[in-house]
């Protein structure tokens, strides 16, 4: 398993290695500078900048690094992504299926977060910790909060990245992140 970890960090920093000499590569090329001319004038030399025009080499040597480079911050993108936590077929999701090694180890980092946090955000969030799911309802009637006070504390605390909204049925179920 950490091997693999290990492969998928050396693959994703190989892709960004792979998007930045392309980037590289792509803005040297552009910003060449078109060849001067100097022309004498009245015995002075006055410079013209002459038109350049791409060559078929440089246009497929374009196509290649553009391409190269729109491959790997797709990779990266794909790739880096922390995975989602899996759904049946009907939008629930089942603790069967939850991989619990994608929750945090150990709540300490939560329980940190929890104390930077202030009032009502801090009542809510004290509640999802002590519950790892909970239904958002759940927290309306555990907390006494109304329910579009629940939703905008929860959107708060997604916005800040703790938690997590998964639909379920006609609610959502709400995961430490």
């Amino acid at each position: 398993m950490a091997l693999k970890k290990n492969i998928e960090k050396q693959s994703i920093l190989i892709s960004a290695i792979v998007l930045i000499i392309s980037v590289l590569l792509l803005i040297d090329k552009l910003l060449a500078t078109a060849p001067i001319q100097l022309i004498l004038e009245n015995g002075k030399a006055v410079p013209i900048e002459g038109a350049s025009y791409f060559s078929l080499n440089e246009v497929v040597f374009f196509i290649i690094i553009a391409w190269l480079g729109g491959m790997s911050f797709l990779y990266i993108l794909m790739f880096s992504k922390e995975k989602q936590i899996p759904e049946s077929k009907d939008g629930k999701i089942s603790e069967s299926r939850i991989d619990r090694s994608e929750i945090p180890e150990s709540k300490n980092t939560a329980m940190l977060a929890a104390n930077l946090l202030n009032g009502d955000e801090k009542v809510l969030f004290q509640k999802i910790l002590d519950n790892d799911m909970i239904l958002q309802r759940d927290l309306v009637f555990k907390t006494g909060f109304s329910e579009p006070k629940v939703s905008r504390l929860l959107d708060r605390l997604e916005g800040r990245g703790l938690i997590v909204r998964q639909r379920d049925g006609m609610g959502n179920r709400v995961l430490m992140k």
